[in-house]
């Protein structure tokens, strides 16, 4: 679009109009400061230990490259909460042609004063060839409960380090702050 001698961007007519609205003259209205999304005020990504959660599984069930892995109980504690998983939950995982798992699971928890959560993440999981690198295994869970107490836990944002443990899928999860 060619520049034209007087003409107005939106952003001068919007400054120009609150200028008339209140009487002020132009000068006397500052220039606001540009704030984007890229330029970030603290670039430290910054975490703190929410809790551990080992959830028990059962016999997957494979259909093609999806593995459908129940959830039969489990296991949570951190500094702020603990209690179990509730049987009901699975994992609908696929297998991709590069070698690592899409995860997709959803369980109940129940703390031990009885209040439930609903627990969903999606994550990745891939095992290198031996010898070739290590384990990756990350999540991002999210949490929704009605309970006041832990409602705290519907407004983060959070990731998973999952680990080896038999007969368990077992992670240590971060609040990111």
């Amino acid at each position: 679009m060619r520049s034209h001698r007087g003409a107005v961007s939106r952003r001068q007519f919007g400054r120009l109009s609150a200028v008339a609205a209140v009487g002020m003259s132009w000068p006397a209205f500052p220039e606001p400061a540009v704030v984007s999304a890229q330029a970030p005020t603290d670039e430290t990504l910054r975490s703190e230990f929410l809790l551990d959660l080992q959830l028990d599984i059962g016999n997957a069930q494979t259909l093609g490259p999806r593995r459908i892995v129940p959830v039969t109980g489990g296991t949570f504690e951190g500094p702020n909460l603990r209690g179990t998983a509730l049987p009901g939950g699975g994992d609908w995982l696929i297998a991709r042609p590069d070698g690592a798992s899409e995860l997709n699971v959803r369980a109940t928890l129940r703390t031990d004063d009885e209040q439930l959560i609903y627990l969903w993440y999606r994550g990745i999981l891939y095992t290198p060839p031996q010898g070739q690198g290590v384990l990756y295994w990350r999540t991002t869970p999210v949490f929704e409960t009605a309970s006041p107490k832990y409602d705290w836990l519907n407004r983060i944002i959070a990731v998973g380090v999952g680990r080896r443990v038999p007969g368990k899928a077992a992670y240590r999860i971060y609040q990111i702050l």
